[in-house]
């Protein structure tokens, strides 16, 4: 599945242009669907800025991937994939859908997706996007397991 992914609201609190504080779970939920094979592109409005805002995120993104790979809690076979891919002109995600995004093999997690779960900001107002809620979601509907079920099959 290709898997737009939005940045200020969704993996870190509004804050443009500073960079906010990370949202907490959603580098683990990633990291998942990466493993499952789903690609990962960041979408944000910040790829048509050019100011620099764009770079920062991408930096930060994979840093904050490579400090998760290494937790001691996860072992070493896990591969290294950082976020390189992003998308010019921000692609406007629709509403929050599994059966939608299983049918077109295409999702955006994004904190503007009418319908996505949404949770209160830790360290600034507003809300973002509820990575523990969407984390339960893709497991209910097997996002973690879809490629690996494709690839069963030959």
């Amino acid at each position: 599945m290709k898997i737009y992914l939005d940045f200020d609201g969704t993996i870190v609190e509004h804050q443009y242009p500073k960079m906010g504080k990370p949202n907490f779970g959603c580098m683990e939920v990633i990291k998942k669907l990466q493993d499952a094979g789903h690609e990962i592109i960041l979408n944000t409005y910040r790829a048509d800025c050019n100011d620099g805002t764009l770079e920062e995120a991408q930096k930060l993104l994979n840093e904050q991937y490579l400090k998760l790979l290494k937790d001691p809690g996860l072992t070493d076979h896990f591969r290294i994939e950082p976020i390189t891919k992003f998308a010019r002109n921000k692609l406007i995600p629709g509403k929050w859908d599994m059966k939608l995004f299983k049918a077109k093999n295409l999702m955006f997690i994004d904190d503007k997706s009418a319908g996505i779960p949404l949770k209160k900001a830790v360290w600034s107002y507003g809300l973002m996007v509820d990575w523990d809620l969407i984390d339960a979601q893709f497991l209910e509907h097997g996002i973690y397991e879809m490629t690996l079920d494709i690839a069963s099959k030959f």
